[in-house]
């Protein structure tokens, strides 16, 4: 599936999605800060794996947010409070089986 390159404009908008500055991606993808730089100004067109590299780890960062951060959520719901089992007691589950 061949893709279009991205516009400056677009690689701009991806890096903000995920938050980053143009030197985390650098970073994330072993690039010398002016390469990004060149990109942003139209000199240098951005190569076809740089759109579809950022769409990934945006498609991961949903995923993130739709299944790991909303099961932690409800895995910190459904926890215990502390202190709501003293060690040693009987629930009232116990005593009622035990009846």
């Amino acid at each position: 599936m061949k893709t279009e390159p991205m516009t400056p404009a677009e690689f701009d908008q991806a890096l903000a999605a995920l938050a980053w500055k143009g030197t985390d991606f650098c970073d994330r993808a072993g690039l010398v800060p002016n390469t990004v730089w060149r990109w942003r100004k139209g000199h240098v067109e951005i190569p076809r794996w740089v759109g579809e590299y950022l769409r990934a780890m945006l498609a991961v960062q949903r995923l993130h947010s739709e299944f790991v951060a909303v099961s932690r959520g409800a895995d910190r719901d459904a926890a215990p409070s502390a202190g709501s089992a003293q060690p040693g007691a009987e629930s009232d589950t116990t005593e009622a089986v035990n009846t």
